[in-house]
């Protein structure tokens, strides 16, 4: 007779399932002031995860060297202040002054690492079950909106839902046009929104060892080549488990690659990409941040990026407001504290590869590096949820039993019939 199997024993300092949940499901919601909705209700399971010292030596031993650097990089600022762009104003007041873009960086810093320290507490204690759930619902948000926005695609039907939506960012009315209608979600256009898609995928694999086959037509409808090329990437470099090691070193030599060819090549791509706004835009922005730190070898402060970029435009896109971020995340650390800061944001990435055992996991981390040298991806929540699950160490959850399955498991289970005479 064999021996029962122990049921899973549910350990008593699993923070409520509510507050990390309802923030995995929020990360493509619109953001509404400094922070966004995940960032706040994340913030909720904080208390039973500082008390875990297991989930704060894991959070430490990955964002302790990017911590040392934040600090580091507050120093230049003091020197730098006052020296850049101070013409040009935000349309935010918590962002009135380069002193303010300072405090409320590293702020932001602050709270997302709060984020991940409460994510991976979540998944580091949460039951197989109450996982599984908390991610299909995770998966069926993230694709609402997408599916809603395909429905104005193909009926032409659309309208903006008051105080819930933005005007033209919403699930009936925020699509992207470039000649064809692009699904963008609740993002700013479609890129965000399809890297979103793409985490999710993932998830929705690990979590339930199956195809998204409804979230990848979804993905194709963002017609983002940023995301779908990151993907690509992601499935060559993540599948393989003996390549995890060198993808960050093999991502920082392509990146120096392109910088260099950015540098001396800048005015001839600028030229060659006129008919091409958004590349030529990036490309900018990337020659923008080479030049930048090789004035500034420490580093222009954190948050600075904006009062500095018109000194070093080639492109004539000069900013009348703060432009925060120059969408290539490796050149916006450059930028902020020099080859340090640098470092400590490929370490990040490094570690969270290591530490997890799921491919799904490691595919959508690679599939986010790879997509954060055109885009700002390094603080977007599907970054913070995807690090914390890798810091988590967690496999993914035992295949659920399907009806069948359960059927024939438990004629097996039952007695048999006494035999006839």
């Amino acid at each position: 007779m064999s021996a029962p199997i122990p049921k899973r024993r549910r350990s008593h300092g699993t923070p409520p399932a509510v507050a990390p949940g309802i923030a995995l499901l929020s990360w493509t919601f619109p953001r509404i002031g400094p922070f966004k909705f995940t960032e706040v209700l994340a913030l909720l399971s904080l208390p039973r995860a500082l008390q875990s010292p297991r989930t704060l030596q894991r959070v430490l031993n990955c964002y302790g060297f990017f911590i040392l650097a934040t600090i580091l990089a507050c120093i230049p600022a003091l020197f730098t202040l006052g020296t850049g762009d101070n013409t040009i104003t935000s349309d935010k007041g918590l962002y009135s002054s380069p002193e303010s873009a300072v405090v409320m960086t590293v702020v932001r810093m602050v709270a997302y690492l709060l984020v991940v320290v409460g994510m991976t507490h979540f998944f580091r204690t949460v039951s197989d079950g109450l996982m599984r759930r908390t991610l299909d619902w995770c998966y069926a948000l993230a694709l609402l909106p997408g599916l809603l926005q395909m429905l104005r695609m193909y009926s032409g039907i659309y309208f903006d839902l008051p105080y819930l939506e933005r005007a033209g960012l919403g699930p009936f009315s925020g699509v992207y046009d470039s000649g064809y209608l692009r699904l963008m979600g609740f993002e700013f256009e479609p890129l965000g929104y399809g890297t979103s898609l793409m985490v999710v995928c993932c998830l929705r694999i690990f979590a339930r060892n199956r195809w998204p086959l409804l979230g990848l037509v979804v993905l194709a409808h963002t017609f983002s080549a940023g995301a779908i090329v990151a993907s690509a990437a992601a499935l060559l470099l993540g599948y393989p488990t003996w390549l995890r090691r060198y993808v960050t070193p093999l991502y920082a030599l392509l990146f120096l690659a392109l910088s260099a060819v950015v540098w001396t090549y800048l005015d001839e791509l600028l030229t060659l990409l006129t008919f091409q706004r958004s590349a030529a835009e990036r490309i900018n922005a990337l020659g923008i941040c080479i030049n930048m730190w090789l004035d500034h070898p420490f580093g222009v402060g954190p948050g600075l990026y904006g009062y500095f970029m018109n000194f070093y435009d080639r492109a004539n896109f000069p900013a009348p407001q703060l432009d925060w971020y120059p969408n290539n995340d490796p050149a916006m650390f450059l930028a902020y504290g020099g080859v340090l800061y640098l470092l400590a944001y490929l370490w990040v990435f490094h570690y969270a590869l290591m530490s997890t055992p799921s491919r799904w996991i490691r595919v959508a981390l690679i599939g986010l590096l790879v997509q954060s040298i055109s885009s700002y991806m390094f603080f977007n929540p599907a970054a913070a949820v995807i690090i914390a699950v890798a810091l988590s160490g967690r496999l993914p959850p035992a295949p659920v039993l399907r009806k069948k399955q359960r059927q024939t498991r438990r004629q097996s289970e039952s007695p048999s019939a006494p035999i006839a005479a």
